[in-house]
């Protein structure tokens, strides 16, 4: 029998989010008033974005392909997109893009997008094989990711057996990583650690420091499956890494519904927004369109109170200098 009188709202869990939805409503309101689409357009302009999944990808529920995506991009006036497949180098698939968006934008007078890719060291690619890392970067390359999906680290998490380690025995990087890590250096690459563990990362950028590499990116350090403290992001920023604040891990959604969007303030403050990278993780079907995600992902940290100086550095000055196009 269906009680009448029972008045579900009044559960502690929907109360607690009932309080938070209108307070924040009200409080952005009554702070900030209206941001508006052209403040969002104007932080648009020179954006990048250095993670964004695209198809073809045959792993994942890609939406777009990378030249739609580069496209709208372009429109948007982004100054640069970097792909990320988990099955293939997109470092080969880049040129032929931003050929489709050359004359894309030449037909619009539009200024193109700078279209990048790289690698991500799954077993489709040989998992840690120097050999694919190097021909990455000869083809253009500008990221390496170290294992994601195949990640020993991920597959423990998912509950799973194997997958693949990044360090030995005694706790030091493997051979064949200390191989790619030559390479990274050698052609000036952006080095992600990607799912790896905390433990892991620590080593990972520690030995990537001492052999002089710069450039280091964290993917999605407040995400489940690679989760770290926000006192361990700031220590990894100290030892010289970028953290990836990404829309994907932070802002709740279909399938993340578990992301607290007020997290990434104190991300912000305590690792710093000279330490810090905006980029969207987006591109799956289940999502807004990447190009969407971004001008959201801006309008919610103006929203939160971020400076525009502050959302300059992470979403425009920083990636350019790991690009190499600062």
């Amino acid at each position: 029998m269906v009680k009448e009188n029972y008045e579900p709202s009044f559960e502690p869990k929907y109360r607690n989010d009932a309080k938070r939805a209108y307070h924040t409503v009200e409080s952005m309101g009554a702070r900030l008033g209206t941001i508006t689409e052209d403040e969002v357009m104007e932080l648009m302009q020179g954006a990048c974005d250095l993670h964004i999944h695209c198809w073809p990808d045959p792993l994942i529920d890609t939406g777009w392909s990378q030249s739609h995506i580069a496209r709208r991009a372009t429109d948007a006036g982004m100054k640069a997109v970097l792909f990320k497949s988990m099955t293939m180098p997109t470092a080969f698939t880049a040129p032929y893009v931003q050929e489709l968006v050359d004359l894309y934008a030449k037909e619009k007078s539009l200024k193109p997008v700078r279209v990048f890719g790289g690698i991500v060291c799954n077993y489709y690619v040989g998992g840690l094989f120097p050999e694919s890392v190097e021909v990455c970067a000869r083809a253009g390359g500008k990221k390496v990711w170290l294992p994601s999906h195949d990640a020993a680290h991920h597959h423990r998490v998912m509950g799973e057996k194997g997958g693949i380690e990044l360090l030995d025995s005694k706790g030091k990087p493997r051979k064949e990583l200390m191989e790619i890590l030559e390479i990274v250096k050698k052609y000036d690459l952006i080095l992600d650690p990607c799912h790896a563990s905390v433990k892991e990362r620590f080593v990972v950028i520690d030995a990537a420091r001492r052999m002089g590499i710069k450039k280091i990116l964290l993917t999605h350090p407040n995400w489940n499956v690679n989760r770290a403290t926000i006192a361990q992001q700031k220590e990894m920023g100290r030892r010289g890494a970028f953290v990836g604040l990404f829309m994907y891990s932070s802002v709740p959604h279909f399938n993340n519904p578990n992301g607290d969007p007020l997290e990434m303030l104190e991300i912000i403050k305590q690792v710093g927004p000279d330490r810090v990278v905006m980029s969207t993780d987006l591109g799956t079907m289940l999502n807004v369109h990447p190009v969407e995600g971004m001008m959201l992902f801006i309008r919610l940290l103006l929203a939160l109170g971020v400076s525009r100086k502050n959302i300059e550095k992470m979403v425009k000055k920083n990636p350019s200098y790991l690009l190499g196009l600062a």
